[in-house]
């Protein structure tokens, strides 16, 4: 009996401290990404077991353009975008980030023979700072904070492709490029932060700064603000600006304002929410003279979920370019685009989504619209990082 009292004893002891080992789960709080206000370091003391996660997005396109032996947008089902992520703290004061893209490029040779390759290259790799109270210091290569779309990888993108303006005006990878950042949260009763960074400018698809000389950089600020407007409903307005030296050896400015409006009920919010952006960038290309090409774009889309893993989606888009230069500027434009897309989204977890598109699009000169539908099919594995709220 003695023996057996003390078998009880002894598992009942194990049972216990195995519970207080193991924190119950609950899912992670929803909250803007920015700088701790706690001066405690926030390692999470996974420097020898950096999380690891990969994203897979596939692609079927039809339009009528894509049927075009010379189209470097073919019709047909491929791989979009492959991406690695490993992110690991190197000690109680700093993380380190990298990402890796693996995507297709198809290029025309002059014969009209299509080519396909694959591109293997880092898309973000930074360090960034986890223990300076209030402030969050980064340096490295990362998506700039350049309006509200342009921190997005193309997973976390609303719709399947980019908007007009972002792979028109910022360049088909956005504005991405070496450099050092500092963000700060100033300590008002709403979300305010303000963040400044200073970029190399040269990266591919920035042709509107890449200055002669590699003395010179690009300079950005912006400014965030998410306002609570009752228990159920947020509203974030932004502002953004860069300026930096041209190969024109001129300045080329950017300004973007953008606002969001997220409205997700407290009782049922699992089935049903409603979200609403807009996103305006205007981009001027200066040139000694005084002769200027101005660029501006608009996008607006409007996200509805109607049950728990069925999403609708609606978005119109135009851009405007005005040309008054004595050579062409660089990333030269058309006169003006018009778009309008809407989509159906069926989403079973967080780790997996199909969804398919309509696009109608009409461009400077075009005497009809292009119409194209594009079906997306993404995957993701391993430890699953927060998306910005």
């Amino acid at each position: 009996m003695k023996s057996l009292m003390s078998l009880s004893v002894f598992l009942l002891s194990t049972t216990a401290l195995a519970q207080s080992a193991t924190p119950p789960a609950s899912e992670p709080e929803l909250k803007p990404a920015t700088a701790t206000t706690s001066t405690a370091p926030r390692s999470r003391g996974n420097a020898f077991n950096p999380e690891i996660s990969a994203n897979g997005l596939f692609l079927f396109a039809n339009s009528g353009e894509g049927n075009l032996a010379t189209s470097t947008e073919p019709n047909g089902l491929g791989i979009q975008e492959l991406e690695l992520q490993f992110t690991a703290d190197v000690d109680p004061y700093s993380r380190f980030v990298a990402l890796l893209s693996l995507h297709p490029e198809i290029d025309v040779d002059a014969a009209g023979d299509r080519h396909i390759h694959y591109v293997f290259e880092p898309e973000e790799v930074y360090a960034e700072s986890i223990a300076v109270p209030s402030m969050t210091l980064k340096a490295g290569k990362f998506r700039a904070s350049f309006g509200r779309h342009n921190l997005l990888h193309s997973h976390m993108f609303p719709f399947i492709d980019a908007p007009l303006y972002q792979s028109r005006l910022l360049g088909d990878e956005g504005l991405n490029d070496a450099g050092l950042s500092a963000a700060a949260l100033v300590p008002v009763p709403w979300f305010f932060e303000i963040t400044a960074q200073v970029l190399r400018g040269e990266a591919e698809g920035l042709d509107y700064f890449n200055s002669r000389s590699s003395n010179d950089s690009v300079a950005l600020a912006r400014v965030r603000n998410l306002f609570d407007l009752n228990e159920s409903s947020t509203l974030e307005f932004g502002l953004s600006g860069a300026t930096g030296d041209n190969r024109l050896e001129a300045r080329t400015e950017l300004l973007g304002v953008d606002l969001t409006y997220k409205w997700r009920p407290v009782s049922g919010g699992r089935d049903t929410s409603v979200s609403f952006t807009t996103e305006l960038i205007g981009r001027t290309v200066n040139e000694q003279g005084g002769a200027k090409t101005e660029a501006n774009g608009l996008s607006t889309w409007a996200q509805y979920q109607f049950a728990r893993r069925w999403w609708a989606q609606a978005r119109v888009e135009w851009l405007r370019a005005e040309e008054s230069g004595a050579v062409a500027a660089p990333g030269a434009l058309p006169g003006h685009a018009n778009r309008w897309s809407a989509l159906l989204g069926f989403v079973p977890t967080e780790y997996s989504a199909f969804r398919i598109q309509y696009d109608n699009s009409k461009a400077s000169g075009a005497t009809e619209a292009e119409h194209r539908v594009l079906a997306q099919l993404n995957f993701s594995i391993g430890a699953h990082p927060a998306h910005q709220y």
